[in-house]
């Protein structure tokens, strides 16, 4: 019986691992995104990078609604096979800057817990520049395409994302979609 419901479990724990990669980058995306593309290679030079769809994740530190969207302002974080920062934040290279012009997030809200981790797909904008306590520094910019909220609390204790947000999508989750092969995208 106990062999049962083990199995049972992982079984169930495999179909939602899976779950999870589908909704980091839909299928409307799915071969659009360079994969190849690294946050170094932003930050090195992004106006070479501009028009091109990449992986980005790490620690929200803001979100505020603008005239023209919604700006999140992140700590970038390596991410994992799983296409989740890992929550290793001393390896940062950085921070970089999210544009929602979309209407894709309803409420900047959503990022008001300390512990939100995303994990977005965007379009290399070019830099902007951002407030880092009394400094001012050039940052990428990403244009959102879909990003994925994980509640860092919940994943550390072993549940999912619980949201994914990007026209068409909304809330939940897709079916299994295979294993990517990159161990980290940025």
């Amino acid at each position: 019986m106990n062999i049962l419901l083990i199995s049972i479990m992982s079984v169930g724990l495999l179909f939602v691992s899976g779950c999870n990669r589908k909704d980091v980058v839909p299928d409307r995306l799915e071969g659009k995104v360079d994969r190849d593309l690294r946050y170094s290679d932003i930050k090195r030079n992004p106006e070479a990078k501009k028009g091109k769809l990449m992986l980005a994740g790490g620690k929200v530190l803001s979100a505020t609604r603008v005239k023209d969207g919604t700006r999140i302002e992140v700590l970038q974080i390596p991410l994992s096979e799983d296409l989740m920062p890992t929550g290793k934040e001393t390896e940062s290279q950085g921070r970089f800057v999210v544009i929602d012009r979309s209407d894709n997030v309803s409420d900047p809200a959503v990022f008001d817990d300390e512990n939100k981790r995303i994990t977005a797909v965007g379009e290399v904008l070019g830099t902007t520049t951002i407030q880092i306590d009394e400094t001012q520094q050039q940052v990428p910019q990403l244009a959102l395409k879909h990003v994925t909220v994980w509640d860092w609390d919940r994943v550390k204790s072993g549940y999912t994302p619980y949201a994914g947000y990007g026209y068409p999508y909304g809330w939940g989750y897709g079916g299994y979609r295979g294993y990517y092969g990159y161990p980290y995208y940025w």
